[in-house]
């Protein structure tokens, strides 16, 4: 039963502490290597604090004197802990070992021996109230309480260092965390150091100074999210990043490397030394990206398991005092980006065949849409079309346009005498006759059964003339062959010209059907050039 209000307040403290170290663990998942840290320090205190207060307010002697040798122990178990708090406030990403963590524990252990045996050597307490450790007025201090005081305060200087340390060097979001820390340790050690110059009597009030401590590191948490928004290490991202990195020293030698670096490396080269770091980078990745300078290059690589290409970006490494340190070179993946420009152009180049394909196709159809099936001639639609722009370039250029118009003479007699398989061999070999005789630029169709139209670009009433009559006895002198029979037959044809003639299309058809008329009319086997009737002059009286 407690019976001193300094043993209350020591018992408040210990739960404060223990209420810390709750909220703590909860947190612990963000950043385990500080939450565990600070969870340590809040028991360690926790058990030193309420050791105190049994021992200080118990009414059992021996109560009082099993509680006291919780005291010195909890205090070296949280100072170590505050100790690993530090390191993981300047390094977030590091976590103590196994075998640190035992070292951190052999002077709670030692300590906890040398009070629970101080009766025979007096190394902790010494006076007359010593032998029972309950705090008697008539008791001091020996050189294994000062020994622990002196490794407590060590390991508080340290933890401090680097507390410290991570607050210089931490980004302007952070320091805030870190310097709350800073300024929560030093009220601990502010009380500390009041009880050992008995400024208070045998009151010892660095219990307290723990506990304010501990809700100072409560707002850090809570306030400054100390756990949730903590930076990470800058080595750390580099080994979790996937892209290969290495530090190539100005003489041509690695000086740091990644994990994903150090495996690429080992399957590109299999016999590679056990420690890559000194190695010639040029003997490793080839003079082409070793060389330093910074530039973009793609290499690919032959490993033991893959064919991979690698996409490598080299830069000057610069330092805080503008010394060239060497090259970085960073290479990345892109076998399966490549991979897959080379499947969309591959893609694309059979789109692109296709659409030639259709094209031509279209092309073909639109040429075979425009073509007599008999005969392969341009038809009367072909005709109609291409003869209006012909026209009108005959307009812009001020060129003359002959056209002529074909009939085959007596045609039903050869279709009756012959067959209408004759008739049709007489006209393929006819159109075959007309297609040969044109020039190149002209245009020659079947105007409907046994007619031909030809138009000729450049040549005037006379050069159709002469082209027309030229064609007419070629025909005339021509046998076709027919299943063993010679068919014989002539043309009639008819002239007429832009823009004698006319000027529309109209006009020029109506012109030549008129005049291949007229040389039928006359005899037959003839050609008839059309003659624009005489302009008669109008004489106005006045």
């Amino acid at each position: 039963m407690l019976r001193d209000p300094t043993g209350v307040a020591y018992a408040v403290a210990a739960v404060v502490f223990a209420w810390v170290a709750a909220l703590t663990w909860r947190r612990k998942a963000h950043n385990p290597t500080v939450a565990m840290s600070l969870v340590v320090v809040m028991l360690g205190l926790g058990v030193s604090s309420l050791a105190d207060a049994i021992a200080v307010a118990s009414a059992n002697q021996t109560a009082a004197a099993v509680a006291s040798l919780a005291i010195l122990p909890g205090v070296g178990i949280a100072t170590g802990a505050f100790m690993c708090l530090g390191i993981g406030v300047a390094w977030p990403q590091w976590a103590p070992g196994r075998g640190f963590v035992a070292l951190l524990l052999v002077e709670p252990l030692l300590v906890t021996i040398a009070a629970a045996t101080n009766p025979w050597h007096l190394l902790v307490y010494r006076g007359a109230g010593a032998a029972g450790l309950t705090g008697s007025a008539t008791w001091g201090y020996g050189p294994g309480f000062w020994w622990h005081t002196g490794y407590s305060y060590l390991a508080l200087l340290i933890g401090l260092g680097f507390i410290a340390w991570g607050w210089w060097k931490a980004p302007p979001a952070f320091r805030k965390q870190r310097l709350t820390i800073l300024l929560a340790t030093f009220i601990p050690c502010a009380a500390n150091v009041v009880y050992l110059a008995r400024g208070l009597g045998d009151l010892d009030p660095t219990p307290f100074g723990f506990a304010v401590a501990g809700l100072v590191i409560f707002y850090a948490i809570f306030r400054q999210d100390l756990f949730t928004f903590s930076p990470v290490a800058r080595a750390l991202i580099i080994d979790q990043i996937g892209d290969v990195i290495v530090a190539v020293s100005p003489g041509g030698r690695v000086l740091d490397l990644n994990p994903a670096a150090v495996a690429l490396l080992r399957d590109m080269n299999p016999g590679a030394p056990s420690t890559l770091i000194g190695v010639s980078a040029e003997a490793l990745f080839g003079e082409s990206i070793a060389t330093p300078g910074a530039g973009e290059t793609e290499i690919v690589v032959r490993g033991a398991s893959a064919r991979t290409e690698f996409q490598v970006r080299a830069s000057t490494l610069i330092d805080h005092y503008h010394r060239d340190l060497g090259t970085v070179l960073v290479a990345r993946d892109v076998t399966e980006a490549n991979n897959q420009s080379r499947r969309l152009a591959a893609a694309h180049n059979q789109l692109v065949r296709q659409v030639e394909t259709i094209e031509l196709l279209r092309a073909d159809l639109a040429e075979l849409a425009s073509r007599d099936t008999l005969t392969g001639l341009h038809n009367r639609r072909h005709l109609v079309e291409r003869f209006a722009s012909m026209i009108a370039e005959a307009e812009r250029t001020e060129e003359p346009l002959a056209v002529v118009l074909f009939d085959v003479d007596r045609f039903k007699t050869i279709n009756d005498k012959f067959g209408h398989q004759a008739g049709d061999a007489v006209l393929v070999e006819l159109a075959r006759l007309m297609g040969e005789q044109v020039p190149v630029d002209a245009m020659v169709a079947r105007w409907g059964g046994e007619e031909f139209f030809v138009a000729l670009p450049g040549a005037d009433a006379a050069a159709g003339l002469a082209f027309a009559d030229d064609l007419r006895r070629r025909c005339e002198l021509n046998v076709i062959v027919f299943e063993g029979r010679m068919i014989r037959c002539t043309l009639s044809g008819g002239v007429a010209a832009y823009p004698s003639s006319g000027t529309s299309m109209d006009d020029l058809f109506h012109a030549v059907d008129a005049s291949m008329y007229e040389a039928k009319n006359a005899g037959r086997n003839l050609v008839r050039l059309h003659k624009p009737p005489a302009t008669i002059p109008v004489v106005v009286t006045i």
